[in-house]
C-alpha cells in the first residue's frame, strides 16, 4: 500500500481530482487498486518497465532489484523504479495495468496488485480478480460521486483509522458549527460512532459500511449495519423523535439530552445526533429493513454547504 501511495505521487498529476484508491479483500486474496493521471514521459517509462517485470521470474526479479539498488540503472526519477519492483515481488503475481489515453499529453494509469492471504502461496488465476472489475467499481464511483466508501470491521482501531482519515481532509481552522469542514468531520464522527452503538456483533467482527457522496449542493454521508438484538424500536423512535423537533428547540432538547447522558452509564441517549440534526439543519435519513441476518439500518444526513 505504501509503494502504491508513493508511486501516485511520484507519477500523477496533482491538478487531476480524480485520483482513486483502493483495497478489496475477497477470498483468498487482497486486491490494491489505483488509478491516476500520469504525464506522457511518466507513460512511457511506465509502460516499458511494467513489460520488463512482468515477464521476469522470482528470481530475475531479485537479481534486477539488486542490480538497481546498487547502479540506479532504471530511472532518476522516484527511487530508480525499485517500488515497481518491490510490488512485484511481494505479490508473487503480475502487476496488472491499463493505460487510457486522456489526450497526447497524459495518460489514465490504471493498475493493481493481487496478493495471497496465506504466506508462500500465489493466487491462482480462478482467486485473482480482473483489473476490469475494479475499473468498473471506479467508474461507478465517478458516476454517483462517491468520494469514500469503507465496508469492513467497525473495530475501535479502524473506527479510530476513519476518523484520522476524516480529520486529515476536513481541517478543524476553528470549532465555528457554522464552517463546511466542522459540519462534515462532526456529521461522520457521529454516523460512525452509532455503528459502534448499535451495531450486531458476530464474534469480534462487527461490520459496517461508512459512504461519502458530493451532492449538488454539498455532501451526503451515510452509514448501514445490522442493527443488535433489541435496538430497533430504541433506534426508530429516537430518530423518529429527533426529526420531529422544530430547529428552533433542538438547542434545548441537546442540553437536556446532554445532561441525561451525564447520567446514564450505557451511553445510549444519542446526543450527538441531535447536534448533527440542529447545525445542519437537515432531517437523518434512516430505513430499517429485515434481511438474512437480521434488521438492517441505513443512516444518512445531508450537509448542505454554506456559500
Amino acid at each position: 500500500m505504501i509503494e502504491v501511495f508513493q508511486n501516485i505521487v511520484r507519477h500523477s498529476d496533482q491538478k487531476y481530482n480524480n485520483d482513486f484508491f483502493s483495497v478489496r479483500s475477497l477470498q483468498e486474496g487482497v486486491h490494491i487498486f489505483s488509478s491516476n493521471k500520469i504525464d506522457a514521459k511518466s507513460y512511457l517509462f511506465l509502460k516499458e518497465n511494467l513489460s520488463k517485470i512482468n515477464s521476469l521470474n522470482s528470481d530475475e526479479l531479485n537479481t534486477l532489484y539488486r542490480e538497481i539498488l546498487y547502479n540506479g540503472q532504471m530511472s532518476n526519477k522516484g527511487g530508480a523504479g525499485l517500488g515497481l519492483i518491490q510490488m512485484a515481488r511481494k505479490s508473487k503475481n503480475n502487476i496488472q495495468h491499463q493505460f487510457n489515453k486522456i489526450n497526447t499529453d497524459s495518460f489514465l494509469f490504471s493498475y493493481q496488485l493481487d496478493i495471497s492471504t496465506s504466506k508462500k502461496i500465489n493466487l491462482d488465476k480462478y482467486n485473482t480478480i480482473d483489473i476490469n472489475a475494479n475499473l468498473e467499481v471506479f467508474s461507478k464511483f465517478i458516476d454517483d460521486n462517491i468520494m469514500l466508501f469503507y465496508k469492513g470491521n467497525f473495530s475501535k482501531e479502524n473506527i479510530n483509522s476513519l476518523i484520522s482519515l476524516l480529520k486529515a481532509n476536513t481541517p478543524q481552522e476553528s470549532e465555528n458549527k457554522q464552517l463546511n469542514n466542522y459540519k462534515i468531520f462532526h456529521s461522520g464522527v457521529e454516523l460512525i460512532q452509532n455503528v459502534s452503538r448499535h451495531g450486531k456483533k458476530k464474534g469480534n467482527f462487527l461490520e459496517g459500511v461508512f459512504c461519502i457522496f458530493k451532492t449538488n449542493n454539498g455532501y451526503y454521508l451515510c452509514t448501514g449495519n445490522i442493527l443488535k438484538s433489541g435496538d430497533f424500536s430504541e433506534v426508530e423512535n429516537h430518530f423518529n423523535r429527533i426529526n420531529n423537533l422544530p430547529i428552533t428547540e433542538l438547542k434545548s432538547e441537546y442540553l437536556k439530552t446532554l445532561k441525561e447522558n451525564s447520567l446514564n452509564e450505557d451511553n445510549k441517549a444519542g446526543v450527538g445526533l441531535i447536534d448533527v440534526r440542529r447545525y445542519n439543519k437537515t432531517k437523518l435519513d434512516f430505513e430499517i429493513q429485515n434481511s438474512d441476518q437480521g434488521l438492517y439500518l441505513s443512516l444518512g444526513v445531508n450537509i448542505p454547504i454554506n456559500n
